[in-house]
């Protein structure tokens, strides 16, 4: 679906080797030629142009997939309604191919599909026009998410696409092992549209397009050691790690090549108080277009109440390759406003070439240790006040290239997305 992805991002970005965190395999650890036993949902009392598919796919988990390893649950091409939620839970050796595609027909919240505890388990579309229609606008922020992956291993969601989700588009929470690509999600251009949120250990996420007004992919706490790659974040609210809070165990993150066309920020570290740690993380090859922040740390976060805590600790954190701008001279294309009680150690630029096209910018550092940006310091780590440096204009900075399909403006949260 989103083969050509990678293709430009690799042909747009100054490319350096990456040292990919992962601890080993991810993804199914049998072949989908091994889940050959069809579960069809057309025989479990679904149809074609269904009201509610929902325990037609409920009907085919239980007394299909989990009564025959090696299964898999088929939403045959068409369309189908759903508004009876389901919860799959638990098997191994199944996979779930979704060549139909589903409108959302309920408020109720909660999720309309999640994924719990699976092992070996895989969720794709054939014919990669399978997936999730959720028409947010007549139910906005209030009614269910899409998919929730739940503490399941060796595991992938590809060739699916997600269309305007009342809240978030996919969430993974915790496991291991999980691989997520070749996704197309459009949101509405509103917050608490989130495209990916994911913790857990060892997943890969790569070549998925995100058009949003909220997280395009955002890690979230507890995680360990994931990849992020590829990933075009078109009209979007920008990757993220956050919200930090109490208790924040972030440790071996990479992004690389990651594109963002407009929206919010390109990169946001978020907290306001909280504790734990945010440590070993590159962020690399970044190339962002008129967004409204650009790389940026804030721990005094008025988005969220302060929490208990001195702060999160950032250790350990570098930016390399970035070339971007933002659209405004009111907020800063470089911000590292760190913790006064936590300042933040080892932040390290280097080959970092953010501007403003207003041409007026000012990069703004507080309790922020490390190098290459004119306002951090150096030295024993203790907080300090803000300070504004106005920079001259990067010689590495060249107005960012674009891509085909680049949209000017996000989608309208009081209309109908159409389905790409």
């Amino acid at each position: 679906m989103l083969s050509f992805l990678a293709i430009l991002l690799v042909s747009a970005a100054s490319l350096i080797g990456v040292q990919a965190q992962l601890t080993g395999h991810v993804g199914p650890t049998t072949s989908l030629s091994s889940k050959s036993h069809i579960c069809n949902v057309l025989d479990y009392g679904g149809s074609i142009g269904s009201s509610d598919i929902g325990p037609a796919i409920l009907s085919a988990f239980n007394n299909c997939v989990t009564k025959t390893s090696g299964s898999t649950l088929y939403v045959p091409a068409g369309k189908y309604n759903m508004k009876t939620w389901v919860t799959l839970n638990h098997g191994s050796k199944w996979a779930f191919r979704m060549d139909g595609f589903i409108t959302r027909t309920a408020t109720t919240g909660g999720h309309m599909v999640v994924i719990q505890n699976a092992a070996d388990f895989e969720m794709y579309s054939a014919n990669s026009l399978g997936g999730f229609q959720g028409n947010g606008y007549q139910c906005r922020n209030a009614g269910p998410r899409f998919l929730r992956i739940v503490t399941s291993t060796d595991w992938s969601v590809h060739d699916l696409i997600m269309v305007d989700s009342p809240e978030f588009h996919l969430v993974v929470q915790g496991g291991s092992n999980g691989e997520v690509y070749n996704l197309m999600i459009r949101g509405a251009d509103i917050g608490g549209s989130d495209g990916i949120d994911i913790s857990g250990t060892n997943h890969w996420v790569h070549d998925v397009s995100v058009t949003n007004r909220d997280e395009c992919v955002t890690i979230k706490s507890p995680a360990h050691n994931i990849l992020v790659e590829n990933i075009w974040c078109n009209q979007s609210g920008g990757s993220a790690f956050g919200s930090l809070g109490v208790g924040t165990d972030i440790s071996n993150i990479v992004y690389n090549r990651i594109y963002t066309n407009g929206g919010n920020q390109a990169m946001m570290f978020k907290s306001n108080g909280g504790s734990g740690s945010v440590s070993n993380v590159l962020l690399q090859n970044f190339i962002s277009r008129s967004t409204a922040y650009g790389l940026y740390i804030n721990q005094y976060w008025a988005s969220m109440s302060p929490l208990a805590g001195s702060g999160v600790k950032l250790s350990n954190i570098k930016f390399q390759n970035w070339n971007g701008n933002v659209n405004n001279d009111q907020r800063p294309p470089i911000a590292l406003i760190c913790a006064d009680t936590a300042p933040c150690t080892g932040i390290t630029l280097d080959n970092v070439n953010m501007w403003s096209l207003t041409g007026k910018p000012v990069y703004r550092c507080e309790s922020a240790f490390g190098s290459g940006v004119g306002c951090i310091r150096s030295g024993s780590p203790s907080g300090y006040a803000v300070v504004n440096v106005t920079p001259t204009r990067p010689a590495g900075y060249s107005t960012p290239s674009t891509m085909p399909g680049d949209l000017s403006a996000g989608f309208p949260a009081g209309a109908s997305i159409p389905v790409p």
